[in-house]
């Protein structure tokens, strides 16, 4: 899977298949065509409506969807209602001619943008003081939130957060203004978040940018050179404030929040440090608004860097529990407390992913709590006794009916959710596979399906004619937990359960014959009642909703029953 080679709702393949296409194309557009002819060998793709999905970019950062709420972003003289002239044409900070000159008409002049949101916000624009305006105060007002900056000869991007409603956003010029004041302003954004990102021009509506909606997610976790395509099942986080620390409690357990303290995985500077305000007593931050099912498994993850502490203590204040795990940031190791399972694996820049499992008994909430750091000389004591002892945080996650974290579902204001994803190969006919029933798939598993499955019979591949599926691989929970299941759907029997120590697989069809193989061996051998014929499309998906993920990196059809040789070849 080539990184330039997808958009939102399709993944190209590498070698297209038909019409001689090559890539990359003459158009720019990436999209598997070269203007004449149809875009073929194309995966077509789908999660949902939302940016609700993140993934690790090649610079091992944390990706996510963005979107600039402004309509008319740079379109100023669009906003209603406002006090002044605006022309365009002014050097704007990149050295383009796109900025505007906003000439007070009178001794307040004002621009407003009726846009209206609820949650975490961050306005941003760039502006820089002409003459008189140089010294004088530029305003935000983003509802009920205003905050002064002051203008200087040089462009500047201001910008401000606020947790709450609003109905408008708005800009002044005060100090006081004098009719015929100028300054000149460039890019406005409102975007969901703590800081202002990179500028998305808008037009008559919203513009996203990063992973959209239906972008397939090439995923470099771990420090992998060659991305993988990341699918996962339905998944919410359950906690409405992710990444703004500052909505969550924090006098039951003192603690001093700061917010955009430092780099975050993301890299922005949005991440958060907690410092404990008194000693011997807890420390921590809460949030206590997530409802909980008795006998329900919940998974809580957060991103921990080290500030003035080596420990950190992660887990659920309920049911007389503590701490549910504590790790080390220097040794980047975990320890498993009461009833639960944690893990810990790092990321960009010295920050770690923690993670802890286990089964809520006693409702009503989950309170999720995140410690500054307990005493470095005495980690099984639950006290904070020194207010040195400081920490960053970032991403916070609560995800319900979970044996295992997903990856980071960023949340502002409410809970969020982000849908199944599937992909296919469409039009397997035109492709060269006919009604003989003879093709081969092969497929490499990045990450192997060797643990915690949450639900029975998980579907990861699909074959499928104009009726329905045909063969379907699964992987499996059960008395056969932990195999891949190869099934044939109009024989309704299993054509083989398949231990899943191996990566690589090839499955050759041939009519009634069903040949597997994985790691250079022919692995099962079957023979059917009837015939596999009228291949139509191919689906790659995750499963449902509570079942595990699974990552490819690579997937290739073949139009021929490949020899015993080339199969064997292919998956050693």
């Amino acid at each position: 899977m080539v990184p330039s080679l997808y958009k939102d709702g399709r993944l190209d393949t590498v070698k297209p298949l038909g019409n001689g296409i090559l890539h990359p194309d003459s158009t720019g557009n990436n999209d598997g065509t070269d203007g004449s002819t149809p875009a073929e060998g194309n995966f077509t793709f789908s999660r949902g409506s939302n940016l609700a999905a993140t993934r690790v970019d090649v610079n091992g950062l944390i990706e996510k969807g963005r979107e600039n709420l402004l309509p008319y972003s740079n379109t100023f003289d669009q906003w209603s209602p406002t006090a002044g002239t605006f022309t365009q044409g002014v050097i704007d900070p990149f050295g383009g001619n796109t900025a505007w000159s906003w000439t007070a008409s009178n001794t307040d002049p004002y621009i407003y943008n009726q846009t209206s949101g609820s949650g975490v916000y961050t306005l941003s624009i760039w502006a820089k003081g002409v003459g008189s305006t140089i010294g004088k105060d530029f305003e935000f007002r983003l509802g009920g939130a205003v905050q002064s900056f002051t203008l200087t000869s040089d462009w500047q991007r201001f910008e401000l957060y606020v947790n709450g409603s609003f109905a408008n956003i708005g800009f002044e010029v005060g100090n006081p203004a004098v009719a015929g004041d100028v300054v000149h302003i460039y890019g406005a954004q409102l975007e969901l978040g703590l800081v202002a990102t990179d500028y998305i021009e808008t037009g008559t509506s919203a513009a996203q940018s990063g992973i959209l909606e239906d972008m397939p997610r090439l995923d470099y976790s771990g420090g992998a050179s060659c991305p993988s395509l990341l699918l996962e099942p339905q998944r919410s986080n359950l906690l409405p404030n992710s990444e703004y620390f500052g909505a969550w409690n924090n006098t039951s357990y003192p603690v001093t929040i700061t917010s955009n303290a430092a780099t975050s995985p993301d890299g922005n500077t949005n991440a958060t440090l907690i410092t404990p305000t008194s000693g011997n007593d807890r420390h921590a931050i809460r949030e206590i608004n997530v409802v909980a099912i008795a006998g329900t498994t919940y998974t809580l993850s957060a991103f921990f860097k080290k500030a003035g502490s080596r420990y950190v203590v992660f887990g659920d204040s309920g049911d007389n529990l503590w701490r549910l795990v504590t790790a080390d940031l220097d040794e980047g190791t975990i320890t498993n407390e009461t009833n639960a399972t944690g893990t810990i694996e790092p990321y960009a820049n010295d920050w770690y992913r923690i993670t802890c499992t286990f089964t809520r008994n006693n409702p009503p909430t989950i309170q999720t709590f995140l410690g500054a750091s307990p005493n470095d000389t005495n980690i099984a004591a639950p006290s904070f006794d020194n207010t040195s002892l400081t920490t960053y945080v970032y991403g916070a996650q609560v995800e319900a009916s979970s044996s295992y974290p997903t990856s980071y579902i960023p949340t502002y204001g409410s809970s969020v959710t982000r849908s199944v994803e599937f992909t296919t190969l469409d039009n397997m006919q035109s492709k060269g596979i006919t009604d003989s029933g003879a093709y081969s798939c092969f497929f490499d598993l990045s990450q192997e399906p060797d643990g915690a499955f949450s639900g029975d019979n998980s579907q990861i591949l699909n074959f499928n004619g104009t009726s329905g599926t045909i063969i379907s691989v699964r992987k499996y929970y059960g008395v056969q937990e932990g195999r891949l299941r190869f099934y044939s759907n109009l024989d309704v029997q299993n054509i083989a359960y398949l231990n899943t120590d191996n990566k690589k697989w090839c499955m050759v069809v041939n009519d009634k014959e069903v040949k597997i193989y994985s790691n250079g061996f022919l692995k099962y051998t079957s023979n059917l009642t009837n015939s596999q014929n009228g291949l139509n499309y191919i689906s790659v998906t995750s499963g449902s909703a509570e079942r595990t993920s699974t990552n490819y990196s690579s997937l290739l059809v073949f139009p021929t029953a490949l020899t015993d040789a080339e199969a064997t070849a292919l998956t050693e």
